[in-house]
């Protein structure tokens, strides 16, 4: 027969807590227990000294000519029928009259303090455990004769550790046999706690990985279960969206290739159709070129962009020089500037450091000139410049869009150059943001300066 782990240690959870709650409750009650017992042994000496001087001073009042050793047999043949156990000593300790059993008599007297008015005291030895209240007692008549005697009052504890050792006795041996049939009990009931997991898990089962779209029903309030139904919807809805950006980079990065593609594949197919001359050629393997390394910073940008949607950490552990850069980046584009007949120019160039990855402020750069030699007229100049703003650095890209043309893009979703721009931006601390008034438009990236 095999059992469920899970259950297991669920019942034994319950088990132990069990066992430790009845350990507190029989630790409590046996307390109580000696405590209530004490307490009614030390009430009814106490009763039973009070008592014995109560009669005592009758016994004298009423024949005050008669001696202590009378009184004292007076009270003691008028004493009821009961376990009251005690001892009338004269003032010099010597016994006039006693109701106790003679082996616990010289017990009682050989431990009893002389001295004291009145004491409590234990004796234990080999024997029953006894406990003793004495008290020193003066009693005078109305002729003025006066009589001093001590009275001591004793009773056995035993039954009061014998009580106890019973008692935890008999729940010591209780113990396992609870803590077994506690076990027991909590695995059964595991099983009707655990249902609405059972019921979990098949809601699991039945989504399958092409519809990530089905949620599992959250109650309200949420218990335990609720909480990782919820979790496991969030866990859904992160899934579902990076099967959707998934679905929209595989269409991206097919849309981004199929163009310098079927120009490759259109200029080989032209150049092996008839005999060319080595001009033709040439200028046929130059068209290819120009497409293959078209086709390379596509792939260099879908390599990034699929860095940016999958949260790869950026390591920003140099300080570049953004008037540097911006040189570098210019001076690398103007010759594709000018195959889109395109004019670089660059504007006012502050010099200005930030904290960041050169790599990426390069790609960020170069896509920014891109943009605008490819979106721009080309009757006006694409202007740089790098300017200081409190304590940020920007870059800013102008340009004139061709006339009657909507905005290029500005969001994520409808390409891959200005959304690569913005993750490197926003990975850096900063933003992209795009500004425009009548023709004129500019892309600005905003850097926190290196102080």
């Amino acid at each position: 027969m095999s059992f469920n782990r899970l259950r297991l240690r669920l019942a034994a959870g319950f088990a132990i807590a069990f066992l430790i709650a009845l350990g507190i409750l029989t630790a409590a009650a046996l307390g109580y227990l000696w405590h209530e017992s004490n307490r009614r042994l030390d009430t009814r000496l106490a009763q039973t000294l009070v008592g014995v001087q109560n009669g005592l001073a009758r016994e004298l009042g009423a024949a005050p000519d008669s001696s202590l050793g009378i009184a004292a047999h007076a009270v003691l043949n008028a004493w009821p029928q009961n376990d009251d156990q005690f001892i009338i000593a004269n003032d010099s300790g010597a016994v006039v009259a006693a109701r106790a059993d003679q082996g616990e008599l010289p017990r009682v007297l050989s431990a009893w303090p002389h001295s004291a008015s009145s004491s409590w005291f234990d004796i234990t030895d080999h024997h029953d455990d006894l406990r003793a209240f004495a008290e020193h007692t003066v009693v005078k008549s109305p002729s003025g004769r006066t009589w001093r005697f001590h009275v001591i009052a004793f009773g056995s504890i035993e039954g009061i550790e014998a009580d106890t050792k019973v008692l935890g006795g008999a729940l010591g041996l209780a113990a396992p046999l609870i803590l077994l049939v506690s076990l027991a009990a909590g695995y059964a009931l595991s099983h009707r706690a655990l249902r609405p997991m059972r019921a979990l898990g098949a809601s699991i089962a039945d989504i399958t990985p092409g519809d990530l779209t089905q949620r599992l029903p959250v109650a309200e309030p949420r218990d335990e279960t609720g909480v990782v139904a919820a979790e496991f919807n969030l866990l859904l809805d992160r899934l579902d969206a990076a099967e959707r950006r998934n679905r929209g980079f595989v269409r991206e990065a097919a849309h981004q290739i199929r163009t310098p593609l079927t120009l490759v594949l259109g200029e080989a197919a032209h150049a092996l159709a008839a005999p060319r001359t080595p001009e033709e050629l040439a200028g046929a393997l130059g068209r290819v070129r120009v497409a293959a390394e078209q086709m390379q910073r596509r792939v260099d940008e879908l390599f990034l962009l699929a860095e940016s949607q999958a949260g790869e950490p950026v390591h920003l552990d140099e300080n570049v020089e953004l008037d540097g850069l911006v040189f570098e980046t210019t001076d690398l584009m103007r010759r594709r500037a000018d195959s889109l007949g395109r004019t670089l120019v660059l504007g006012d160039i502050a010099h200005v450091t930030v904290r960041g990855n050169s790599h990426l402020l390069r790609e960020a750069m170069l896509e920014l000139l891109e943009n605008a030699c490819r979106h721009g007229d080309e009757s006006a100049p694409v202007v740089t410049s790098v300017r200081i703003v409190g304590e940020r650095a920007q870059i800013v890209v102008r340009n004139a869009a061709r006339s009657g043309a909507d905005a290029p893009y500005t969001g994520e979703g409808q390409g891959l150059g200005l959304a690569i721009v913005r993750w490197i931006a926003t990975s850096h601390g900063g933003a992209l943001t795009h500004e425009r008034a009548g023709r004129d438009e500019a892309y600005t990236m905003d850097l926190p300066k290196l102080l």
